[in-house]
């Protein structure tokens, strides 16, 4: 199996955006029927005056609700018990799976403030201008995750400094760490844990790969995420050829020989011997992510192909960690609990303002200082 992760759905199957309810879906049904003046009263009609839409209309329609909802506004496959009959992040932990060899990967082009700059062009079009900021806003209210848990979004705010002054340089940085979490949130953690299940649960072969930010600043401005246009060969296209750099045309070469040899035997180290050359013996072994302490292996697609351990260590213990956890202590309170003068306070709203202290610091953390 091989996966490309480029999607919006996000790094994995344990993604926040990989699939929605029933109920999340007929919400987004509502609010885009809402913008292009559908009538809510009934489904029949609603459904009817879909279809009829314009798909240009539709466009419009759904990247505005994008600009001020956020990646959780974005369509995924629908938990409806016919084609989706469960969770897949549920099937994986009760066993339900065919155990075949894994390859996959995730790019630091996956980040989700590009998307705000495209969105923002687009509505200037449509001439609303205040869409970029509204959706900086709605990345950060993602941070708490399909249940909006407002502990997780504050935790969060803290770890990756997101409380910035009101400047040109402390936007920028909260710019830079609002990309840095939601990739992380979306992509790159859910990428690694599923990772990480599958070495551990199926004793398959698992080879994971990462797209450097280098690597991103590619010669070719073309739709498709760099590591899609490598593994698919787009630099050697007639069309397109001239659009690359020589590193750029050989890593295309290598990443294909490496793919080729997976399908083949799912093991991308393999030797296959293409016509007149072999780039089997130029390619740098890849090593397999392994189901024990530091076996979290995997490729840089950069020129050299060299190899990483512990892909975003920190970042992705705190959400696939520290969240969780949280998410459980934290089920039955409320970050802004109220009481009044007359009132005696208990132990939970003693723990929410604790909290809520803590990672509202007036001087929060550096971002360096934050990562670390």
């Amino acid at each position: 199996m091989i996966t490309v992760l480029a999607t919006d759905s996000g790094g994995s199957v344990f993604s926040p955006a990989a699939v929605q309810s029933g109920s999340r879906a007929l919400k987004q049904s509502l609010s885009l029927g809402q913008e292009l003046g559908c009538s809510p009263s009934d489904s029949a009609q609603l459904l009817a005056c879909l279809r009829a839409a314009p798909a240009e209309a539709i466009n419009a329609a759904q990247t505005k609700l994008l600009a001020v909802s956020g990646p959780l506004q974005a369509w995924s496959p629908v938990v409806d018990g016919l084609s989706v009959k469960e969770d897949p992040a549920s099937a994986l932990q009760s066993s339900r799976f065919h155990r075949v060899d894994l390859l996959l990967g995730s790019s630091t082009e996956d980040g989700l403030i590009g998307r705000a700059r495209n969105i923002k062009r687009f509505e200037e079009l449509q001439g609303r201008a205040d869409s970029k900021t509204a959706f900086y806003e709605a990345l950060s209210n993602s941070l708490g995750g399909p249940e909006a848990s407002a502990f997780v979004k504050e935790a969060a705010s803290w770890f990756y400094s997101l409380h910035h002054t009101p400047s040109p340089a402390g936007y920028q940085v909260f710019s830079r760490a609002l990309e840095n979490a939601t990739r992380d949130l979306f992509i790159i953690c859910p990428t690694k844990k599923m990772a990480e299940f599958w070495a551990s649960n199926t004793k398959s072969n698992v080879f994971m790969y990462h797209l450097p930010e280098e690597m991103t600043y590619t010669s070719a401005e073309l739709s498709m995420p760099l590591d899609v246009q490598l593994v698919f060969g787009v630099p050697h296209s007639p069309r397109t050829q001239q659009l690359f750099s020589t590193q750029e045309r050989t890593l295309s070469k290598q990443m294909m020989t490496y793919m080729a040899n997976f399908i083949k035997t799912g093991n991308p180290n393999a030797p296959l011997f293409l016509p007149r050359v072999s780039f089997a013996a130029l390619l740098p072994a890849w090593p397999r992510v392994l189901p024990q302490t530091a076996g979290d292996n995997y490729k840089h697609l950069n020129g050299a192909l060299s190899n990483g351990r512990e892909l975003r260590r920190a970042e992705c213990s705190f959400w696939n960690d520290y969240v969780p956890a949280l998410k459980s202590a934290t089920a039955n309170l409320s970050l802004v609990a109220e009481s009044t003068d007359t009132e005696a306070p208990t132990p939970e709203t003693k723990l929410a303002a604790a909290f809520q202290d803590l990672v509202t610091q007036s001087n929060p953390k550096s971002e360096k200082d934050s990562y670390n």
